[in-house]
């Protein structure tokens, strides 16, 4: 780019001095002021309400997995390993994130539709795979992030405790 400025300026057609410069599409971005500071605090605002809905996630899981501890009690005294308990509770909370993964786009979808019908756009909205990609990965990881200490729990629970009230 510096060569085809200063050979335009030998060739006349640039009187000033040359000041080139190249930005990254990221930097040019952030130079023309394309993405609002309103943008960000909606992802902020978006990344804290995934949090709280989190934990809210991991006591509802806590309480449904502690509430069948006389089972687990008796499938671990039956054989089955921590691991496996684990591992099963923890697929369970890997399906109920996905299920909220895919509720959760179908939402997006909806609104997408709805505002374009509210304010009559002449363009239609639209999600990239890769947005769907990451709000589904997005989903599974807080669904993992969630249900790691429910599982871990449960499957501390001492098979002894509940053979002693079955």
């Amino acid at each position: 780019m510096n060569a085809y400025a200063q050979e335009q300026k030998k060739l006349g057609r640039y009187q000033r001095p040359v000041n080139n410069r190249l930005m990254s599409v990221r930097e040019w971005l952030d130079f023309e002021e394309v993405v609002p500071d309103e943008a960000r605090s909606m992802l902020l605002i978006g990344l804290l309400f995934l949090g709280v809905c989190s934990v809210n996630l991991i006591g509802i899981l806590l309480g449904k997995f502690m509430a069948r501890s006389p089972e687990v009690g008796v499938r671990r005294a039956l054989g089955a390993s921590r691991r496996s308990v684990f591992l099963q509770h923890l697929l369970e909370c890997e399906m109920v994130a996905s299920i909220g993964g895919i509720v959760g786009l179908g939402l997006c979808f909806g609104s997408l539709r709805l505002i374009e019908k509210l304010f009559e756009m002449d363009f239609r909205l639209t999600l990239d795979p890769l947005m769907m990609l990451t709000g589904l990965g997005l989903a599974l990881v807080a669904g993992l992030i969630a249900g790691i200490y429910p599982a871990w729990r449960i499957c501390r629970v001492p098979p002894a405790l509940h053979l002693k009230t079955q």
